[in-house]
Parts: structure tokens; sequence; C-alpha cells
């Protein structure tokens, strides 16, 4: 077995060039280059993304992405027009919702398409059928048992709580919250599950099919991290709101508006600490999506094996892919957007880093097995490489 790592050699430099012309120029064609500029972003992001000495390619062609953005843009202002003359034109959601399926196979199977490592295409097969049940049924019956789940339990202590006091009600209360959180881990992972292992399976790279089999437990286990985390950023946040209570008179910060006259003089610093918990709620969920995404990729990519044999690898630590984004956001507001291409640069170079194949053989004897018969892995795949829907 021998491991073959990712490597990224674009810089901000360069790549800051190519983002400037393709801002001016979607600004000055009203959003129309943006097709074009997505074609020359990916295409530099891919030719500097190189393993084994060979680096990926980017096919797709601006028009066809145009042509998807037009059929999007068109589809949405229909139904808002439609929406602002009649109520009832809401039931379209209906149709939306059932179409949406169609449109991430697409988009999927586009960006794969278009796709290519030493002149083999990749593709994706994904059904309609097999993308309703996942992106549609199933987390439809989710919800709905997830509602009676909630039912139940407000039937069961709803009006018990009412009659509580002390440790029955908090009693009452946690196995009231551990439910809710257990209900939401086996549902937020058993999607993940799904999701991740519907796209593996159907993805292929020329004849050679790559197979994903992502399990539950590690996916449950990485829930509990992630909402651990949550937990501590809530935690820290309601701390630095207490401290700040403590030390400064914060009802005078708040004596303008109405809360400032309903804050007991003495209880400033539990309010703080609230506040601050409230809007940690808010950045929580924001990181928290983000550690748990970033576990999701190391434990679908280590479940992935490229024609039964080679395996795909992703080590990105969770907690500084947190901080990545985090910096990267901080640093594009607070210079206007003109450091978004660092802060791309960097993202990308930290994920390639940390992607690797450990291949069973030479990659070389893989791309020579992995070509179709009879077919030229050519620059054209096939003649209409269909549509780009912006997924």
């Amino acid at each position: 077995m021998k491991l073959h790592k990712f490597k990224f050699t674009g810089n901000a430099k360069e790549y800051f060039g190519i983002w400037i012309v393709n801002l001016f120029l979607s600004i000055i064609t009203l959003g129309i280059y943006t097709a074009w500029a997505k074609v020359r972003r990916v295409r530099y992001f891919y030719g500097h993304t190189f393993i084994d000495g060979h680096n990926l390619e980017y096919h797709a062609k601006p028009k066809s992405i145009l042509i998807g953005r037009i059929i999007v843009l068109g589809i949405l202002i229909i139904m808002n027009f439609l929406v602002s003359i009649t109520p009832l034109a809401g039931v379209l959601v209906i149709p939306y919702l059932l179409a949406l399926p169609w449109v991430i196979n697409q988009a999927m199977r586009f960006n794969a398409r278009v796709t290519s490592y030493r002149n083999v295409r990749f593709n994706f097969k994904g059904t309609y059928w097999q993308a309703l049940k996942i992106f549609f049924l199933i987390p439809l019956g989710a919800i709905l048992g997830f509602g009676l789940v909630i039912a139940v339990l407000e039937s069961l202590f709803g009006e018990s709580l009412k009659s509580l006091s002390g440790l029955q009600a908090v009693i009452s209360i946690i196995i009231y919250l551990i439910v809710l959180l257990v209900s939401a881990a086996l549902f937020v992972s058993y999607m993940s599950k799904l999701t991740s292992n519907y796209i593996g399976n159907n993805l292929s790279f020329g004849s050679a099919d790559f197979r994903t089999d992502a399990k539950l437990k590690p996916l449950v286990a990485n829930y509990a991290f992630s909402l651990l985390f949550f937990v501590v950023i809530v935690a820290v946040f309601a701390l630095a709101g207490f401290i700040a209570g403590s030390m400064f008179e914060i009802t005078k910060l708040l004596e303008s508006t109405q809360l400032g006259n309903t804050i007991p003089i003495g209880n400033e610093a539990y309010v703080s600490a609230i506040f601050g918990a409230f809007i940690a709620i808010y950045i929580g969920m924001f990181l928290g999506f983000l550690f748990y995404n970033a576990g999701v990729r190391n434990i679908a990519y280590r479940a992935t094996l490229l024609d039964g044999q080679h395996q795909l690898q992703s080590s990105i630590s969770q907690l500084q892919y947190v901080w990545i984004m985090v910096s990267n956001l901080f640093v594009t507001v607070f210079t206007i957007g003109l450091m978004r291409p660092w802060a791309a640069i960097r993202t990308w170079r930290y994920l390639a880093d940390n992607t690797a194949l450990l291949a069973k053989n030479d990659l070389g004897n893989i791309v020579d097995e992995s070509t179709p018969e009879g077919a030229a892995a050519s620059a054209e795949f096939l003649d209409i490489e269909g549509f780009d829907f912006g997924l």
C-alpha cells in the first residue's frame, strides 16, 4: 500500500489577479460573466491540485453554467410573482420539493462529468427515486416522527411540569431534553450516513466505482462531540457576559431601551450572562455546524474505496478547520473582501494537504484499469454535459 497525498501549489498573489478581474467583469456585465468567472476560478484550483505528479482538470463550459443559472433564476422569479398575486400559489412548493432531488442529481452529475484526472472523467449515476427517498421522503418521515415525539413528551410532561416543583421538575426537564437530543442525534447522524453513502456509492472514476460505507456509530459520536463543542461555546459566552456585567454598569448601556428599565439593580451580571448565552446559541450553531461537517468528511472519506481496494483518506482537525473558517471570515470582513482570495487559497490548501489516497498499487495502473474499454478518455465525455444548476 502506498499513500499518495494531494498537493496544492496555488498562491494568493496569483489567484488575486484572477479574482479581481472576475469581480470587475461580473459587475459590469450585471452578473452574466459569473459563469465564465466560475470556470476560471475552478480551473485555477483544480489545475494546481496534484496527486502523484498529475493535476485535476475542469472541463465545464461557461454557456452551460449560464443557462443553468438562467433557468433557476427564471423559476424563482415566476414562483415569487405567482405568490405575490395569490397565496394559493404557495402550493408550488410541493412540485419544487419533488423536483429538488432531480436538481441535486443533475448538479452532482454535471460536476463529476466535467472533472478529470489524467484524461479519465468522473461520473455520477444516482437515480431520481434514490434521491427522492433520501432527500425528501426520509426527512419528511423523520420530521413527522420528531413531531410525534415532541407531542408525546408534551402529553407526558407538559401538564405535570406545572404542578411539579424542585427536584421532580428538574428530573422531568432533564428526561425531556435527553429524549429530544437523542432523537436529534440519531436523525442528523442517520441523514449524514445516507447522504454520504448515496454520493459515494454513485460516483465513479472511468469504469472504476467508488464505494462508501459510512457507519452510524462514528457519526453519532461525531454529533456528540459537536454538541459538546456547542455547549462549551455557549458556556464561554455566558461566562464572558457574566464577567462583563459584573465589571461594567450594563444598565447604562441599555437605559435607552425598555429592557434597561426592567433589569433589577444588582442582577446586571446575570442578565448579561443570559444575553451572552443567547448570542452564543447562534454563534455556537454556526461553529458546531462547521465542526460537525469536518468530522463527517473524515468519516465518509475513510469509509470510501475506489475499485474496492484503494482507500480515500481525510485527516482534518475539526478545531483547526473551525479556526480557519472563522479567521477567514473575520479577515475577509475587516478588509472589505480584499483578502477573500487569500482565505480561499488557505482553505483549499488545508483541505488538499489533509486528503490522500491509500493505493494498493501504482496510480498509473489504477488509471489504466479505470479507463473504459472502447473509449478514448478524451476531453469530450458526452455530447451533452447538461447544465450546472448552481448546487
